[in-house]
Order: structure tokens, then sequence, then C-alpha cells
């Protein structure tokens, strides 16, 4: 490269930084639940028809009171019900389902005359309240908990908002309960759960990078001793790393919870290439060649194999592109461009810089006298000297983690992504421990046929059916079905009393429930349990987070139980926002899976070609399907389960940890061309790609392990598991690479 071309490559990268460094200035920061719906499946479609229909189920905040001595303590009451007359002000709140707005009904003179459960200001009725409460058990477990201390308040919030909407109520919300103290105060919802998410994101994205920054630096100190082998390799990453945020913030795609770990990603992947190339630079120099004549050959020789492992790099990343997740897509797509920029400066930036400077004095140091080379040289010994050993040392690591592998489950939790001690999912097991639960449940019940209505005699014995099973064998709290218009118009004609508070059994009886029923039917309860002209209805509620496993079981079992003993006037169909944050958890571990197969057999294409030899290719997949068996191994092991979060770790440590063996075999190519025996060729590659596929892995662990302190659970698990792959991967391919080489190839 000539110093024109060189200082006008360097004037182009100052440009495009700068005008990346201005698109980072418009990044914004995002978390939407519903991003993380299938988007390729029928069933969100339906869900979201039904949500049009009627009332979303995940437009909520729900709020736990508590209070040491019990509820029913005067001031406790009339603080709470100032708290609930303050929230329904904030203009985003539709409603609020509390214990002050539990009521039954009478029916007078001029209408239904409500009978209120509590009466916070007349504290000589609350020994009748609490008894009444506690003997009927309507609303236990709902807005009472069990254990008499504390209550709970619904909080409806209007549908569809935009992010910017939402935080305006989140924080209208939290002004309001800033004002108040309670002995415990809990929330949880969507509103709450994405305000938190997004603080969360900006706090680690910046921690992170910072990390991963002032991590490589001491990596690159501790080998290089130089401060110009720290500065040039950081200064092409860092810039990989601004060209790529760049081009986010120009087409406008936000951070959220998977794309802010692109920083650190593309730093300690980006780096690897500058490594090997700068070791074969350095190598050359030693060996006598000039500055031009080095990077002449450098860029020669390495040049294939470091864009065969950007190619495997960005194809790891691809993989995510079978999922039905749109962050995870993105992940995959922005990842798989970050890497190719890294790819891209590697091969301009950096042999302007080479060709603008002089060379290091570090290029002239003696590699004898250097610990990595002969760390290298141990590990290369050991391999040919145990080659047996290694053998049977791998295959029991294969088939002991086979075994293991065979035992890992498919589940996910609603908030798998928060750690055990976290606040947030404190007060989400709150109202696991003492309420119904928080895990929303929607059921979809439809007429067969079209003359009949929802509230005809025929359908409600079904509608019976279904919600005994629901209370009974499901386990719904909180339930609100068309149902509940016909029991409390059947306790308002009977006085209020609460032994009336069900269907009627008689005709008579019932035909005097549905006059009442006919002149309220314009209320607001109706909209929200009935649709269609009364021809479509929801069973709605809510239950205890048991694991998309356990909960996959009982919708079987449920659907199992109608199969058997079918329903004669109605159809079923389960929908909700949890039941398809499990579904979608189930298929993108089966896509995850397919999309790993896919870059394993174009990776043995790929090195097939290369080498024109498809034991090559074989050999080739040995070394990096062992590091993956190894990860599913320790996941049956420790009980990890597959889900979102660890799924997507296989086809992104595939990527990376091929690169190592993309290196070794093209440098033991090069060694063969050379008319070189096997056993020296072998020995000249680990010896001089040795040592940059352990300094290239060490950074590699390194920044990823400093995720795995997340206090998000999918980024711990990126972080703990890519590690863990990736040091296996490195003894693979320095340990039982040559050893595969010896034994298989002529």
């Amino acid at each position: 490269m000539s110093k024109a071309l060189a200082k006008f490559i360097v004037f182009l990268v100052i440009t495009f930084t700068a005008i990346a460094g201005y698109q980072i200035t418009t990044l914004q920061f995002d978390y939407e639940f519903e991003h993380f719906f299938p988007s390729e499946d029928t069933s969100l479609d339906f869900y979201l028809d039904y949500n049009e229909k009627f009332a979303t189920d995940v437009d909520f905040v729900l709020l736990a009171l508590k209070n040491d001595e019990g509820i029913f303590e005067k001031d406790f009451l009339l603080k709470a019900k100032a708290l609930r007359e303050e929230l329904q002000t904030v203009d985003e709140v539709k409603r609020i389902l509390s214990p002050f707005d539990a009521k039954d009904y009478a029916l007078g003179p001029f209408g239904p005359i409500a009978i209120p459960f509590l009466h916070p200001d007349d504290e000589s009725r609350y020994a009748a309240d609490s008894t009444r409460i506690y003997r009927f058990q309507k609303e236990v477990g709902s807005v009472f908990s069990e254990d008499a201390k504390s209550i709970s308040m619904l909080i409806e919030i209007e549908p569809n908002l935009s992010k910017v909407e939402t935080d305006t109520v989140y924080f209208k919300l939290k002004d309001v309960l800033d004002k108040y103290e309670f002995d415990q105060m809990h929330t949880a919802g969507k509103v709450i759960g994405q305000a938190y998410y997004i603080d969360q994101i900006k706090y680690e994205f910046t921690l992170f990078f910072i990390l991963a920054v002032v991590l490589v630096i001491i990596i690159l100190a501790l080998v290089y001793r130089s401060l110009w082998g720290v500065v040039v390799p950081l200064l092409i990453v860092v810039l990989s790393v601004i060209w790529s945020l760049g081009l986010m913030g120009l087409i406008g795609k936000p951070i959220d919870i998977m794309t802010a770990l692109l920083p650190l990603i593309l730093f300690v992947v980006g780096i690897s290439d500058v490594i090997h190339l700068l070791s074969r630079y350095f190598e050359e120099i030693r060996n006598g060649l000039s500055k031009e004549a080095a990077i002449k050959i450098s860029y020669k020789q390495v040049g294939m194999a470091t864009f065969l492992t950007s190619l495997t790099t960005a194809l790891g990343f691809l993989t995510l592109l079978t999922s039905g997740i749109k962050p995870v897509r993105e992940l995959g797509i922005y990842a798989a461009i970050g890497v190719f920029i890294a790819f891209i400066l590697a091969f301009s930036l950096l042999p302007a810089i080479l060709t603008l400077n002089p060379v290091p004095k570090l290029a002239y140091k003696e590699p004898s006298s250097l610990f990595w080379n002969k760390l290298v040289r141990k590990i290369f010994f050991f391999s040919m000297k145990n080659q047996v050993s290694i053998l049977v040392v791998s295959l029991l690591v294969i088939i002991a983690s086979a075994i293991s592998i065979s035992t890992i489950k498919v589940d996910n939790y609603l908030l798998e992504d928060v750690g055990e001690d976290d606040p947030m999912r404190t007060s989400f097991m709150y109202f696991e421990e003492n309420f119904a639960g928080a895990r929303p449940f929607e059921l979809y019940v439809s007429v067969k046929d079209s003359n009949q209505s929802m509230l005809d005699r025929e359908v409600v014995d079904d509608l019976l059916r279904i919600d005994a099973y629901l209370k009974n064998e499901y386990g719904v709290g909180f339930l609100l079905s068309p149902l509940n218009i016909l029991r409390t118009a059947n306790q308002a004609i009977s006085g209020g009393h609460d032994t009336a508070y069900l269907v009627p059994t008689s005709d008579e009886r019932y035909n005097t429930v549905m006059r009442l029923v006919s002149k309220i039917q314009k209320r607001p309860e109706f909209n929200a349990l009935l649709a269609n002209e009364m021809r479509e209805g929801r069973f709605s509620g809510k239950m205890r987070d048991l694991g998309g496993l356990k909960t996959k079981q009982m919708n079987e079992d449920l659907l199992a139980h109608f199969d058997q003993y079918p329903l004669q006037t109605v159809d079923i169909r389960l929908t909700g926002m949890a039941l398809l944050i499990d579904k979608n958890n189930e298929t993108l571990s089966v896509n995850m899976m397919s999309g790993l197969i896919f870059a394993l057999l174009v990776v043995a294409i790929v090195m097939g070609i290369l080498f024109k030899s498809f034991k090559m290719a074989l050999i080739t997949l040995v070394p990096n399907v062992l590091p993956l068996m190894v990860i599913g191994g320790f996941m049956g092991l420790t009980g990890i389960d597959l889900k979102v979060s660890t799924s997507i770790i296989f086809g992104i440590a595939f990527g990376i940890a091929v690169d190592d063996s993309i290196h070794y075999l093209s440098k033991f190519k090069l060694e063969l061309n050379k008319g070189r025996s096997m056993i020296w060729a072998l020995r000249r590659t680990s010896i001089s790609t040795g040592k940059a596929i352990l300094l290239t892995s060490l950074i590699l662990c390194s920044g990823f392990l400093t995720l795995s302190s997340s206090s998000f659970t999918s980024t711990h698990y990126v972080g703990l598991l890519i590690s863990i792959t990736l040091a296996v991967a490195v003894l693979a391919d320095l340990i039982l690479l040559p050893v595969l080489l010896r034994r298989m190839m002529k």
C-alpha cells in the first residue's frame, strides 16, 4: 500500500467516524414486550384480534399494599383509599379494581344498589366486613390476601400506548406512589417491567462496554508490553463499534435488551482479526522482511483465513434469523454487519497505520523468549505424546455430554430474565405467594350456533363446566367471565345476599335474571367480557407462573378434558400474552438448533472446498462440535433450561469458536504447500498460530465472562456459557485438532 493511499484511507475513516459518532447521539433505548412475540405465527394474529374485541391482558399495573398489623386498621385503609383515589386521577388510568371497588348489588326501587365489601370510614363495621369477606372467599386471592395482611389493586391502563406514552404513565404512577408509605408496597405489570428493563439496559450497556475496553487494554498491555500494541488494536475495534452503533442510529434502530450486548460482542470478536494479522506481521519482520514486504505477505497468507473467520462468525450470528422474535433476529443482523465492519477496518485502516508508521520495537522481540511461544510449544508436545489418551478422553467427554444433554428441558418463566434477588422479581413473587398470581390467563369462547348468545341457558351450562374446571383443576384465580354478569344480577334481585352470588338453576329465576341483564347490558363489564353481539366471550384471570413446561401440560390436559367430555354449544381456544411467550420459547429452541445445523454444514462445505478434501471437512467439525456438546452437557448437569436466552448461544458460540480452527487449518495448509512434512507443518502451525489463538481466546473468554455478572439472566447465560464454550474450543484446537490431523491426514 502506498503512503498516498494510506493517507486517503485514514481521511475516509475519520470522516465516516465523525458521521457515525453524530448518529450515535440519536440512539434511543427501548423494550417492548410485544416484540418478543412470535411474528410469523397465526396465534399472534388471533391474539391481536382478540385484544381488539375485548381488553388487552397486559395493559395493567398490579399494586399490593401490606400492613403488618392486618388490613382492618383504620389508618391503613384510609391511606390506601386515598392512594386509590389519587391513582384514578391519572389521565391514562381507565379504571381500578380494588377492595374499595369490590361491591355486591341489591335491586332497589330505582335500580341496583351497591353494597361495598369495605367500610373504611366506619371502624365499627370492620369485624363484620372481615367475617363476610373471609367467610364467602369471593374476593380472597384477588384483592384480599389469604392472611388478611395485604390488599391489591389492578390498575387498568389505556391500551396500545406508545413507548413515550407508557413512560409518561410510569412516571405519573411513580410520583403518586412515592407520596405514600406502607409496611410493604409491591408493583408488577407491563408498564413497571418495561420501564425497569430500559433503565437496566442503559446501565449495563455502558457498564459492559467500559469493562470490555478496560479488560482488552489490560490483556494487550500484558501481552505486548507496549503502548503501540495497546493503542492500535484498540483503535480498530473501537471504531468498528462506533460505526455499527452509528448505523443503528442512522436507520432509527433503538437499543433493546438483545442489541445492548452488541458493543461488547463486536469489541471482543473484532480484535481477533487484528491480533492474527499483527502476529503474522511481527513474525515476518523477525524473519528479516522489510515493512512493506511483511505487510504484503501477512495479508496474503492470513487474509483468506481472516475473511473465512469473519464469514463463519457472521454466519453464527445469522442463525438467529431463524427466530420468530424480532429482537433476536435484529441482534443477528446487526452483529453480522458489525463483524464485517471490523473486517473492513482490519483490511483498510490497519495496513494504512502499518504503512504510515515505523515498525514498532515489539516486533523485534525474540519469539523464543516470549511466554506465549513457550506455552504453545509445551501444548503441542503434550498433544503429540498423548495422542491415544486425548482421543479416548475426547470420546468419553462426548458420550458423557450426550447423556447429560438428554436431560435438558425446554422451559421458561415470565421473569426468567431477572435475578432471584432483584427487587422487581421480589414484587412479582409477592403476588405469586399472597394472591392469585401475576401471570395472565385468557380463554376465548364462541358459540357454535350463530343464532345463540353466550347468555342462553344451554350455553351457560357449558360455561359453568369451563368455569369449574378452571377454578378447581387449572388453578385460575381472579377469574372473570360472562358468568360474573349473571351471578351479580342474581345477587342483586336477591337483596344482595352473598349466598345468592351464583347462576340460578330454575328457568323462572333465570328469566328474571335475564330481564335485569337486558337493562344493564350497556355497562362496561359487558364490553370487557362479551363481544360480537354476545356470540363471543372470554375467561380472564390470573394464575401462578409455574413455568412454560408445566403450563403446556396443563393446557394439554384442559383441551384433552373437553375433547373427552365435549362442550355442546361453544368452542374454546387458549390465547394471551403468556401463552405466546411459552409457545415462542418452544419454537425458538427448535429453530436455533436447525440454524446451528445449517451453520455446521456450511462451514464443513467451505473447509472441504478450501482443502479439496471431504475428510478435512469432517476434521474441521469435530473440535467445534465438541465445545457445543460440552456446553449442552453442562446445561443438563446444572439444570439450565433451554429457553430464549440459552438457545441463541449455540449458534453464536459456534460462529466464534470455529475461527480458531480456520486460522489453524489455513496455516497448516500453507506449511504443507511449502513441502513441509506432516509433523513439521503441525509444529510450525501450533507455534505460529497457536499464540494468536491463545491471545484471542483469552480476550474473548474474559470479555464474555464479564457478562455473567449481569442482572439479566439472558445476558448472564450468554456470558457464562459462551466463555465456557470458547475455553473448551481453544483446548480442542490446540490439543485435539493436531492429533486428528496427524492420525487422519496423509
